[in-house]
């Protein structure tokens, strides 16, 4: 059964590293800068630590495991 779960999370990982990333859009300076994001941890495995967001932070290694700090809005 692990390793049926582990074939599942690398296949996901593959999927995610083939898709294109969306362009960030430009926000005029006008606009109000509103803040709602919430920091979560997540326990992301070691060999798909390169497909974290840019802002998120590494808050320690477990073995085969990075304990990752994401701001999710």
């Amino acid at each position: 059964m692990y390793e049926k779960r582990l074939k599942t999370i690398k296949a996901i990982c593959e999927k995610l590293k083939n898709q294109p990333r969306k362009p960030k859009t430009v926000k005029s300076k006008h606009q109000p800068v509103t803040s709602n994001s919430k920091t979560k941890i997540r326990k992301i495995p070691t060999w798909c630590i390169d497909r974290v967001p840019i802002g998120s932070r590494i808050i320690r290694e477990d073995g085969d495991y990075h304990w990752v700090s994401v701001v999710v809005s």
